[in-house]
């Protein structure tokens, strides 16, 4: 479940939500931002965290004393390179097989960051601010991800 929270109001990769440690989780309740070094690029990731996301990060995470706040937020499974963390084959395996379970065939843990790109392109958002909140390097990317839908089409042609 804090898997599918995360992934929903991120749109984290996989790989990303390795890196996410406790403290994030803190940052992202308190201050209501945080930000991740990205693995993939070595570039800088900043999460932001509105009300809903707070409420539902409060709901799966209980943050006290005895809490390691430099635990990762994620702890299944282990890398053949002997650090500790998540084989990141079997854990996207095991995640899409909830996910069809769950909302049915042709979800994968990637929807959520499609479904979050093509969100905030509907609703105008400038590509470049999207591009820079999902952690692209180049726009053209960013593009393929939006997919807008015959409302969207409607929408923007009826004035």
């Amino acid at each position: 479940m804090r898997t599918f929270v995360i992934f929903y109001f991120t749109g984290l990769r996989l790989n990303e939500l390795q890196e996410m440690r406790i403290y994030h989780i803190k940052e992202l309740l308190e201050q209501g931002t945080t930000k991740l070094i990205l693995p993939k690029t070595k570039s800088e990731r900043k999460l932001f965290a509105g009300d809903e996301f707070k409420k539902q990060l409060s709901k799966l995470f209980v943050l006290n004393d005895k809490v390691d706040i430099k635990s990762r937020v994620i702890t299944k499974g282990s890398v053949k390179s002997g650090r500790t963390g998540i084989n990141q084959h079997v854990f996207i395996k095991q995640i899409n097989s909830k996910m069809r379970l769950i909302l049915g065939h042709g979800y994968t843990s990637h929807s959520f960051r499609q479904g979050l790109i093509t969100e905030m392109g509907s609703k105008h958002i400038n590509t470049k601010i999207i591009s820079k909140f999902i952690g692209h390097s180049d726009v053209k990317t960013t593009m393929r991800y939006i997919n807008p839908t015959d409302e969207d089409l409607k929408n923007a042609m009826i004035r």
